[in-house]
């Protein structure tokens, strides 16, 4: 028989300790799958990912090794939404293919997927959503001590995100969970293993 897996999104803003709260939960046991990793073996050298973007964009955009650069695609991406939605045409049906593909051969009835944000095709491959928050103060102090970086350049990275606010959203499109992250990491980890107990439960 096959089992059916419970796939939850987990999703929040840069510093607000998603990747903390994956990596608590995969101590509980729970796999975890990161989107930037299945997005980085979709865009391997010489993959059909690799091929599509060079067929739409050019030779630009790969290294001289066969690697995507993702720097000049990001600014392709970010020069019109006709590029956007090109880019989104060919890899979201290859991350979802991929995120299947591991799913299938979990042995465990939840797994949790990282996701920086969830894509609007993306919703209803989900069955429910994890949002990390925290207040502006923290995510400002944890993103330079993190990265070493100085408060103006955090500012803008913090700025080039989706507001608070609009990833939220996501509570309106799926069971939701908001997971606050202004204390210390006992508190996350305590908050953490509640909503596994929940989760597990369901």
């Amino acid at each position: 028989m096959i089992m059916t897996v419970l796939k939850i999104a987990l999703t929040g803003g840069i510093a607000c300790g998603k990747s903390q709260l994956a990596q608590i939960f995969a101590k509980f046991g729970v796999d975890v799958i990161q989107l930037d990793n299945i997005s980085k073996e979709i865009t391997a050298p010489k993959s059909a990912g690799i091929k599509e973007l060079i067929d739409a964009f050019g030779k630009k955009i790969v290294h001289p090794n066969g690697g995507l650069n993702r720097a000049v695609l990001r600014e392709i991406l970010l020069a019109s939404k006709s590029n956007q939605a090109t880019i989104e045409r060919i890899l979201h049906p290859k991350i979802l293919t991929k995120m299947q593909e591991k799913i299938e051969t979990l042995e465990k009835p939840l797994v949790i997927i990282e996701i920086p944000l969830l894509i609007e095709g993306f919703k209803y491959f989900f069955d429910r959503a994890i949002v990390v928050t925290c207040h502006n103060k923290n995510q400002l102090e944890r993103l330079i001590n993190r990265t070493n970086i100085d408060e103006k350049l955090a500012k803008k990275m913090i700025a080039a995100q989706i507001n608070q606010e609009e990833r939220l959203k996501i509570t309106e499109l799926l069971p939701s969970d908001i997971v606050e992250n202004n204390n210390t990491v006992s508190d996350l980890e305590q908050r953490a293993e509640q909503l596994y107990q929940k989760l597990i439960n369901l």
